[in-house]
C-alpha cells in the first residue's frame, strides 16, 4: 500500500518543468531575430501560421526557390506517441482518457492532446512580404521529413509511421503545382538526398527490391533521378551492398529511415545507416577501372561499422554494440570546406518511452523496478554527442574533443543538423531535458519555480484524474483513491518541498540501504557478548532481531541501483539548460556557443533546419508542445552582405533580436527612461522590449 502511495505522490508531484534561467554568451557580430510569430514568446502558441497553430511542431526542413521558403513540416508527434503508449496500458485498467488525463497532470498542460483530421502541411514563407502561407496539406498520418531545390522545382521526401501509408517524393514544379513522383510502400521515411554529377538523388527503400530468400521487399535503397522524366529513379544500390545483420535497416527500419543522410566527398557519395551496434558509413562512386560494381555499375565499400579495419565499430563507444545501450544508433554525416564531418544521434526516445512505461506500470500495481526502466535513458546520458572529421590520408574519422566538451555533462541525445553559413559551419542538437524533467519533477527544483497560477492549474488536472480513475474503479475503491490523491493536493498547496531536500532524502534513501548491513553486525556483534541464559539478555536477543528484520525490510523495499541511476538522470536535468543548443565553427577544433536553451525557449527542444540565403542564416526549430518556430541569424560584417547595415542594435543579453516594427518590441529608451521617438542613432546602450541594447 506504501509503495503504491508513493508511486501515485511521484506521478502527480510531476509538475511543469522549469531550468535554472542562465546568462548565454553571445558575440556583438551576430544577432537572432524571430520571424513566426514574433510577439509570443515561451508557452504561447508558435506553429508558423499567423495567430498559431500547436500542430506545426517540427520545422523538419528548409528549402528556398526565388523569394518564398517552402517549410517541411510535421504534425504534433508528442501526441501521436501518447495515444500509442496510452492504448497500451487498456490491458492495466486506464482508458485513454484517463492516461492523457495523467499526462497534463505530469506535464502541466504542455503536451498538446488532438485528434487530427490532416495530415503536414508544406508552409511557404515570403521573403519580401513576411507572409506564411499553407501551400499543401498531406494525408492523414503523412509528414515531411525533406526539402530539397533542384533546378527550378522542390521536392519533399514523406514520412509515415503508418503502414498503410506510402512513402512518397513530391515535386513543386515552377508553375506552383505539386506531384508524386516515387512511391513505396515498404519504408517510413524518404528523408535522406543530395545532388551529385548533377542528378537528383534520394535515398530510403524502394519496393520493388525484394530480399533473396525472403520474399520481403527490402527496406534499403539508393535512387538516382532521371533529369529527362521525374518519375523515373533508377537504383545505384541496395541492401545487398551493405550487408547489414538481420536486426538493422535492411528489413525492419526501426530507425525511421533506412538511409539516414547522403553527403557528397571527394568525388563519392557517403551514405549513413542506422544500426543496434553503432551506425555505419559507406561511400560509392560508379565503377572505375579497377573496382568491382554492383548490378547498377556502382562501387560501393565501407568506411566505418562493424567491418571496417580502420574506424572503431559503428563509431560507437561500446565495441560490438548491443540493444541496450542506446547509443550512437544513428549517425550523419556533411561537407564543409571540402572536409567531411560525422556526428551521432542516441535513441532517447526509446529511454523516455521505458522509463515513463515504468512508471505507469508500477501506478497499476505491477511489480517492476525502477533499475530496469531507467536503464535506457541512463546509459543514454552516459554518452556525449559527438562530431568527428575524418582524415583523408588514413582513412579515419577524428573526434572534435573541444565539441565532446560542451556536450559533457549535458541532456543532449543528438546532434541533429549541420548548415553553413557566412564561412562557418552552424551545428544544432536534440536536447531531451524538458522530457527529462517530467520524469525528475520532485527533484529538479521545479516545485519551487511554480507559480500561483500553475498551482492552480496543476490542482485542476490533479482533480480531473481522481474523478477519472475514482468513476473507473480499477484496482481499488473510489474513496481509497480519493484519499490517497488528496495527499497529492495538500502537498501542492503547501508547497514546502524543497529542491535540496527533496534531493537529498533521495540520497539519504540509498545512505540507510548502504548502511543496513553494517548495522546488522554490529547488532550481532554485540549480541554475542551478552550471557546467554540470562531473562534479559533473552529479551534484548528478540528485540534486536525484530530490529535486524525491520531493517532489512525496509531496505529490501529500496532498489538501490535505480535510485543511484535516477540521481545520476536527475542532476543532469538539474545542472543543465533545457532546449536545443547551437555551436559555430570555421575549422571544427575552435567552437562558440550561440545559444545553450533553444533560443531562450526550453520548449524549442531541437533544431533540425538550416537555410543560408543573403539575409541571413533561417533556422527552424521542433516545439511538439507550443508549435515549431523561425528564426534569422544575421552578421554585422557578414560576406554575403557588403551592404549591411553596421550600426544595426544587438542584445547583449541573449543574442535573440525583435524585429523592427514588432509591437513594444520597436519602441526604445534611453537609461532614463525617456522614449524616443525612432531607432537611436547614436553610439550607446538603450532599452528595448525590457532589454538593454547596443547601438555600435
Amino acid at each position: 500500500m506504501k509503495t503504491k502511495l508513493l508511486s501515485v505522490l511521484a506521478l502527480f508531484l510531476m509538475v511543469s518543468t522549469g531550468a535554472k534561467s542562465q546568462e548565454v554568451a553571445t558575440d556583438v557580430n551576430y544577432a537572432v531575430t524571430k520571424i513566426s510569430n514574433p510577439e509570443h514568446g515561451e508557452r504561447e502558441i508558435d506553429g508558423l501560421v499567423e495567430g498559431g497553430d500547436r500542430e506545426n511542431s517540427y520545422t523538419w526542413r528548409l528549402a528556398m526557390r526565388g523569394d518564398e521558403i517552402y517549410i517541411a513540416t510535421a504534425r504534433n508527434i508528442a501526441s501521436a506517441l501518447v495515444n500509442m503508449y496510452g492504448s497500451a496500458f487498456a490491458e492495466a485498467g486506464i482508458s485513454l482518457d484517463t492516461f492523457w488525463a495523467m499526462i497534463n497532470a505530469i506535464s502541466n498542460g504542455d503536451i498538446y492532446r488532438n485528434d487530427v483530421s490532416e495530415g503536414a502541411n508544406i508552409i511557404s514563407y515570403n521573403r519580401k512580404t513576411g507572409e506564411f502561407k499553407v501551400v499543401y496539406t498531406a494525408d492523414l498520418g503523412d509528414y515531411f521529413r525533406m526539402a530539397v531545390t533542384f533546378g527550378d522545382d522542390v521536392y519533399f521526401g514523406s514520412y509515415s509511421a503508418n503502414p498503410a501509408n506510402p512513402q512518397y517524393i513530391l515535386k513543386l514544379d515552377a508553375e506552383g503545382n505539386f506531384t508524386k513522383v516515387f512511391e513505396t510502400m515498404n519504408s517510413v521515411s524518404l528523408r535522406a538526398n543530395c545532388e551529385y554529377d548533377g542528378h537528383l538523388f534520394f535515398a530510403g527503400a524502394d519496393d520493388r527490391e525484394i530480399v533473396e530468400g525472403e520474399g520481403t521487399p527490402a527496406k534499403m535503397a539508393i535512387l538516382k533521378k532521371s533529369n529527362e522524366d521525374d518519375t523515373v529513379w533508377d537504383r545505384v544500390a541496395d541492401y545487398k551492398d551493405f550487408g547489414l545483420i538481420p536486426y538493422d535497416p535492411i528489413m525492419s527500419s526501426w530507425a525511421g529511415c533506412p538511409i539516414w543522410e547522403l553527403a557528397v566527398h571527394n568525388g563519392y557519395i557517403y551514405a549513413t545507416a542506422p544500426s543496434y551496434r553503432g551506425f555505419v558509413i559507406f561511400k560509392g562512386r560508379p565503377a572505375q577501372a579497377g573496382e568491382s560494381a554492383n548490378e547498377y555499375g556502382w562501387h560501393w565499400e565501407e568506411v566505418a561499422g562493424t567491418n571496417n579495419g580502420i574506424n572503431n565499430p559503428g563509431l560507437s563507444d561500446i565495441t560490438g554494440g548491443e540493444p541496450g545501450t542506446m547509443r550512437s544508433l544513428i549517425g550523419s554525416v556533411y561537407e564543409f570546406n571540402g572536409e567531411l564531418y560525422a556526428y551521432n544521434f542516441d535513441h532517447s526516445f526509446g529511454g523516455e518511452a521505458a522509463a515513463f512505461a515504468g512508471v505507469f506500470q508500477q501506478l497499476a500495481g505491477k511489480d517492476v523496478k525502477s533499475s530496469d526502466y531507467l536503464e535506457y535513458m541512463y546509459n543514454s546520458l552516459h554518452n556525449p554527442q559527438k562530431v568527428w572529421k575524418l582524415d583523408d590520408e588514413t582513412g579515419k574519422f577524428v573526434e572534435c574533443k573541444n565539441f565532446t566538451k560542451l556536450m559533457e555533462g549535458t541532456t543532449n541525445e543528438y546532434v541533429w543538423r549541420m548548415g553553413e553559413y557566412d564561412g562557418q559551419l552552424y551545428i544544432s542538437t536534440m536536447d531531451a531535458g524538458i522530457f527529462y524533467g517530467y520524469l525528475t519533477q520532485l527533484t529538479n527544483g521545479s516545485l519551487l519555480k511554480m507559480s500561483p497560477e500553475e498551482i492552480r492549474t496543476k490542482i485542476g488536472y490533479v482533480n480531473a484524474v481522481i474523478k477519472l480513475l475514482a468513476d473507473e474503479k480499477k484496482g481499488t475503491s473510489a474513496a481509497d483513491l480519493k484519499q490517497k490523491l488528496a495527499l497529492v493536493e495538500v502537498l501542492l498547496k503547501s508547497f514546502t518541498i524543497e529542491k535540496e531536500n527533496a534531493d537529498g532524502q533521495v540520497e539519504k534513501m540509498i545512505d540507510f540501504q548502504k548502511l543496513v548491513p553494517v548495522v546488522k553486525t554490529m547488532i550481532d556483534m554485540y549480541l554475542a557478548t551478552l550471557p546467554g541464559e540470562d531473562l534479559s539478555s533473552k529479551a534484548i536477543l528478540l528485540a534486536m532481531t525484530k530490529v535486524k528484520e525491520g531493517l532489512q525490510e525496509v531496505a529490501d523495499k529500496i532498489d538501490i541501483e535505480g535510485m543511484e541511476k535516477y540521481l545520476y538522470i536527475n542532476n543532469r536535468v538539474k545542472n543543465d539548460e533545457w532546449g536545443f543548443d547551437l555551436v559555430r565553427t570555421s575549422d571544427g577544433e575552435n567552437f562558440e556557443v550561440i545559444t545553450r536553451n533553444g533560443f531562450n525557449d526550453k520548449y524549442n527542444y531541437g533544431c533540425p533546419s538550416f537555410l543560408a540565403t543573403e539575409e541571413g542564416l533561417y533556422i527552424g526549430t521542433c516545439n511538439p508542445f507550443y508549435g515549431g518556430q523561425l528564426y534569422l541569424l544575421t552578421n554585422n560584417d557578414s560576406k554575403l552582405d557588403p551592404e549591411y547595415d553596421a550600426s544595426r542594435i544587438e542584445e547583449t543579453t541573449t543574442g535573440i533580436a525583435k524585429p523592427a516594427g514588432a509591437g513594444a518590441a520597436a519602441t526604445y529608451y534611453d537609461l532614463q527612461g525617456r522614449r524616443l521617438k525612432s531607432k537611436p542613432a547614436q553610439k550607446g546602450v538603450y532599452i528595448q522590449g525590457n532589454k538593454k541594447i547596443m547601438v555600435k
